[in-house]
């Protein structure tokens, strides 16, 4: 009995150490696992301009959390310095927001949850002036893909080499070459969840505590129950309304700024945000919110934190005439760095006109630090104001720096297609423009005119008494090109655009993204692209055609002439942007016919001089004003026909022109 017990007690041993190996055996194999050496190589820089850069990269390994490239004017960046990220171990990247003639050094990076390798540094320097050299053709109309997205706003993202467009009603797409459009849809993320219902995304704040003046304060806001306030059959699903995505660089996160729509001006902008660009997003806190303007309300919202303790709602939040007529709705934010880095918000829409906040880089959120003053274009907590006011119509801010200017978009009217004798409201959306030295302005237009209203106006439609305020970059129009021009089933003349974002892409050309309506197709809407550029005089004006993969870049317009001289004469179609379309009527633009003649005249329904500016693509046409603009080769969609084409305008009355020379047959 002895014997067999030690025998077993020996055969226990063995099975036991037997165990063990195999425990350590695994063990070392998981030790191996993750320490599997990350391998990253030192980035080539394939390309460089005034204010980015293209690089390559190779990051490999187990476990990697992130990968990219961090950069710096400093030597041996990390990643709490700038980074762009990627998806993939062979990475190319755009690295934008640069100086122009600066020096940078760059690392790629793969970074796991204990460790973070980089690779030996490079250093380039950037360009004294974006490239005037021109791209091939990249496209044509045969790469156009249609989505619709109300209030898109576009947006780059470097680590995919791509353009996304967020807008109202969690509509979105992608696209690489801004021609295919690819819809899609960005979840929603809570605690609990990766794909969260919307009546669940916007109740309960990531942030809960902000900080002013050194010291943190409680706010804990449910933006969904604020925007309930206005109706007691409130439903948020229609109630998301046009967001704003950026990247921001302190956060390494993208940031989307997006409105909560309510009654009665029970509205909010709240900040979510995501690791990647599509998403999920998550609610972090809110920006800013309207609508206090009775009882304790105010108690709900940060009014306190900004202005201290109140015994009552201040009497200016309760004007004994109409809320709207003073303040604004918190929605439609455009969200920008300005060429010294800092962080601004514009937001608002008709009522009381759009504002503008300073914003912390590194939070993302409103700057509680920075205070303002109460007067006609200021007030301490909504901010100050920059454009419209006295309940004249416009919404849809959105501002962007280019060539010089810091340049406002506005849409002025009716969001709808028009054609309502009753409803003078029902349409006349259009785009305006103004320009400032200054991201927060003051803004005018080409005429001086200011953008901000002290009084009520009407400054749209046959009615429009406001002295045409704001460039008419375009409107309603039709029988242009090969454009169709009716059927209840195809995308005829446009009309009603608007609600637009602009951006200065890496590649050295400016896009203006704006969705529109068609003349007879009811309220069905679509994304259209058009290439803008500055004339010489620094305004913008939008090429007359769909952008279809056209090569010329921005900077290329002052260094070269795009159209030889010899090939200008000819027969051509000429449209007028006017003012003052009758939208109740749904009128619009058409063209007509004149020749430019090999001795500088215009000659036809129109009458005049034309010049070209030699060794530009600067062109006058002198008509009935003198117009500045560009002259460049575009293909006339839907055909793949292009054909000599100008856009000018006259800075004195903000009227627009457009022409091509007919094809011959």
């Amino acid at each position: 009995m002895y014997k067999k017990n030690c025998i077993m007690k020996y055969i226990s041993k063995l099975l036991a150490l037997f165990a063990i190996g195999m425990m350590a055996t695994a063990c070392t194999d998981k030790i191996n696992e993750v320490n599997e050496p990350l391998n990253v190589t030192a980035p080539t820089v394939t390309t460089v301009q005034a204010y980015s850069a293209i690089v390559s990269a190779t990051a490999t390994g187990s476990h990697i959390t992130h990968r990219g490239v961090c950069y710096s004017t400093s030597p041996n960046p990390t990643i709490d310095d700038n980074k762009v990220t990627g998806n993939s171990k062979n990475m190319t990247l755009t690295v934008g927001g640069l100086a122009k003639s600066t020096t940078y050094y760059l690392r790629a990076f793969a970074q796991t949850s204990y460790d973070v390798k980089y690779s030996d540094e490079i250093s380039f320097t950037t360009l004294s002036a974006e490239s005037v050299e021109d791209d091939p053709q990249k496209g044509s109309p045969a790469d156009l893909a249609r989505v619709s997205v109300h209030d898109p706003s576009v947006v780059f993202d470097p680590a995919t080499s791509s353009y996304y467009i967020f807008g109202s009603h969690r509509a979105a797409a992608k696209s690489n070459n801004l021609m295919t459009w690819e819809a899609f849809t960005a979840p929603w993320a809570t605690a609990t969840s990766t794909n969260a219902a919307n009546a669940e995304a916007f109740t309960t704040p990531q942030i809960t505590k902000v900080t002013k003046g050194g010291k943190e304060y409680d706010l804990n806001f449910d933006a969904q129950a604020w925007s309930a306030r206005g109706n007691e059959s409130y439903n948020v699903d229609g109630n998301m309304w046009a967001p704003d995505v950026i990247f921001n660089k302190k956060l390494g996160k993208w940031c989307m700024y997006l409105s909560i729509n309510g009654d009665a001006w029970y509205s909010s902008i709240i900040m979510l945000t995501a690791d990647n660009i599509a998403g999920p997003y998550r609610y972090q806190a809110p920006v800013v919110m309207s609508g206090f303007k009775s009882g304790d309300s105010y108690k709900s919202t940060d009014l306190e934190i900004v202005l201290g303790e109140q015994a009552s709602l201040p009497e200016r939040y309760a004007p004994s005439d109409n809320y709207g007529n003073h303040w604004p709705n918190a929605i439609d934010p455009c969200v920008f760095y300005d060429e010294d880095g800092k962080l601004w918000m514009s937001y608002g829409s008709w009522s009381g006109g759009i504002f503008m906040l300073e914003l912390d880089e590194e939070t993302g959120l409103r700057d509680y630090d920075v205070t303002y003053a109460e007067s006609a274009t200021s007030d301490p907590y909504f901010g100050k104001k920059i454009a419209g006011g006295a309940y004249v119509s416009g919404e849809a801010s959105y501002i962007e720096y280019i060539g010089g200017y810091y340049f406002l978009f506005m849409s002025y009217g009716g969001l709808r297609e028009g054609g309502d004798a009753a409803d003078y409201n029902n349409g006349g959306y259009q785009m305006r423009v103004f320009r400032s030295q200054k991201p927060d302005g003051p803004f005018v237009d080409g005429k001086g005119s200011p953008a901000i209203f002290d009084n009520f106006q009407l400054n749209f439609g046959a009615g429009e008494n406001d002295g045409n305020r704001g460039v008419n970059i375009f409107g309603a129009y039709s029988k242009w090109g090969n454009l169709l021009t009716g059927g209840a089933e195809v995308a005829s003349g446009e009309r009603s655009q608007g609600h637009n974002s602009i951006i200065a892409a890496p590649d050295g050309r400016t896009y203006l993204v704006y969705h529109t309506r068609f003349q007879d197709w009811g309220d069905g809407h679509q994304l259209r692209v058009h290439q803008v550029y500055q004339n010489e005089e620094g305004g913008l004006v939008a090429a007359p055609f769909e952008y279809t993969g056209e090569g010329i870049k921005s900077a290329g317009i002052a260094a070269a002439q795009k159209v030889a001289t010899a090939d200008i004469p000819g027969n051509y179609k000429l449209l007028t942007h006017k003012y003052g379309l009758d939208h109740t009527a749904k009128e619009y633009a058409t063209p007509v016919d004149i020749t430019l003649s090999a001795d500088g005249k215009i000659s036809g329904d129109a009458t005049g001089t034309w010049a070209i500016k030699e060794g530009t693509a600067y062109i006058t046409i002198n008509t009935d004003a003198e117009y500045k603009g560009v002259l460049v080769p575009q293909t006339m969609e839907p055909k793949n026909v292009s054909t000599p084409s100008f856009t000018a305008l006259d800075s004195k009355t903000g009227v627009t022109i457009w022409g091509y020379k007919i094809p011959a047959e």
